[in-house]
């Protein structure tokens, strides 16, 4: 199993653990935040927009830039 895989491995599992955490949040009477309450209080200040946008901007350079970044002779990997 390359790195690559234990990566890929790991955002699954962080996604599946969102996805989890969401429908146990939306139970009713649930203590668990939703993702929406969630972000409302993570951006709520200056520094936690910052954070976001910041996020975002990771999320972006390491997923959507190196894939339009190979040459099509190339192999990926």
């Amino acid at each position: 199993m390359s790195t690559r895989d234990i990566t890929i491995a790991g955002f699954v599992a962080v996604v599946a653990s969102l996805v989890v955490l969401e429908v146990l949040a939306r139970r009713k009477q649930s203590p668990i935040p939703r993702l929406g309450e969630w972000l409302g209080f993570v951006m709520r200040p200056r520094a936690g927009r910052a954070l976001i946008l910041l996020g975002w901007l990771w999320l972006g350079w390491h997923y959507f830039a190196r894939l339009t970044a190979r040459s099509p002779g190339r192999p990926a990997g």
